[in-house]
């Protein structure tokens, strides 16, 4: 079977051959005139068909890259992740009076704070600090927060400007809130009847 593998250079020879033929055109007579219009014709649609097979197989080069990246990228510990830079921020327990807690990252903010703090903020800013003084939503979470997020680049550092909160720094919104699916309640494992 015969397989065509397109090159920019075949592009680029059949499209020096149609402007070839249509500039001999402009001295041509009869039925020459009329062969060099057809060829200059039939190399337009051979450069056009050169230049969309590139396309078509550039993108499926693309693809395939994508999908091996996807299927290296399933098979990686969250130490390789980390390494590519695909850390999420993580979750942690701490015993208080006796009762689980769930704690955002290393900081003293609870998780119900942190998704709270997600479902405040949109995807061109971070939660505004006047939200955040009531024993609820304490200013000293927020700021936790506003710090960690700075520290881990998912906000812009000094880029709250008058009544606007910090900005977030390209999808890192969307990336939370896929990740930490913002209002949504935790089991809590103790409440669960046994059978």
């Amino acid at each position: 079977m015969y397989s065509y593998t397109p090159r920019l250079s075949h592009a680029l020879l059949t499209a020096l051959l149609c402007v070839g033929a249509i500039a001999l055109s402009s001295k041509a007579q009869g039925k020459v005139l009329l062969a060099l219009n057809v060829g200059a014709f039939v190399f337009a649609v051979m450069t056009a068909t050169v230049l969309w097979m590139l396309i078509v197989e550039n993108y499926g080069n693309l693809i395939d890259k994508m999908s091996n990246f996807a299927a290296i990228f399933a098979k990686l510990d969250d130490e390789g992740r980390a390494a590519l830079a695909f850390q999420f921020p993580t979750m942690r327990y701490r015993l208080r009076r006796g009762h689980p807690r769930a704690m955002f990252e290393d900081t003293n903010v609870s998780i119900e704070q942190f998704r709270e703090f997600l479902k405040r903020s949109n995807r061109k800013s971070i939660a505004p600090e006047r939200d955040w003084s009531t024993s609820e939503l304490p200013r000293a979470a927020w700021a936790e927060i506003r710090d960690w997020l700075e520290a881990n680049d998912y906000i812009l550092p000094d880029s709250a400007a008058g009544s606007h909160s910090w900005l977030w720094n390209g999808n890192a919104y969307d990336r939370l809130m896929a990740y930490w699916l913002a209002g949504r309640q935790l089991v809590n494992l103790s409440e669960l009847e046994t059978e």
